[in-house]
């Protein structure tokens, strides 16, 4: 479940201009065969469904892209105890995510709550589901709370220009 919190008063469009200059790391970072608890349920899926190379999105890493300060500004505004992953996803025009939930390397993590911030300012295309809830033309700074970091969610994006989203648990 999510639920939509507020504007998160940071200055998006400057870190996406920042972000343009950063190379990022290109997803999906783990592939099928990889041996971490919960992936292959994961690539099973997507193998059945036949998704291919349009499958591709872009991860940008707090520290290394990104200045922690950024974080640390949405740590207090979402009132955050502590957190232990932020970064933004980046997707292309004409890529996608397909439904998953975030498997990490060094799982199984506890599944505590997230967050997700819409960067972008609101253009045709872009679109984010998660569980049940398709979110479309989301005002910049858009920040929604998930009741788990385990939710299935898709991302994609059928517009002009690139999508960024802030994604911190």
């Amino acid at each position: 479940m999510i639920t939509y919190v507020d504007i998160c008063p940071i200055d998006w469009s400057q870190l996406i201009t920042h972000l343009e200059t950063q190379k990022p790391y290109i997803g999906p970072k783990h592939r099928a065969g990889d041996n971490i608890p919960g992936l292959k349920e994961v690539t099973d899926m997507w193998e059945k469904s036949g998704y291919g190379s349009s499958v591709q999105w872009d991860m940008f890493y707090s520290g290394e892209h990104f200045d922690n300060k950024i974080v640390d500004q949405v740590v207090e505004w979402t009132g955050l105890s502590s957190y232990t992953n932020a970064w933004v996803s980046r997707i292309h025009p004409g890529y996608f995510a397909p439904v998953h939930w975030d498997v990490q390397d060094n799982e199984p993590l506890p599944d505590t709550v997230r967050f997700h911030i819409h960067m972008s300012k609101p253009q045709f295309g872009h679109i984010f589901i998660v569980e049940n809830t398709c979110l479309y033309n989301q005002e910049q700074g858009a920040t929604y709370k998930w009741s788990g970091r385990k939710l299935w969610h898709a991302g994609t994006n059928c517009g002009l220009v690139p999508k960024y989203i802030f994604n911190i648990w």
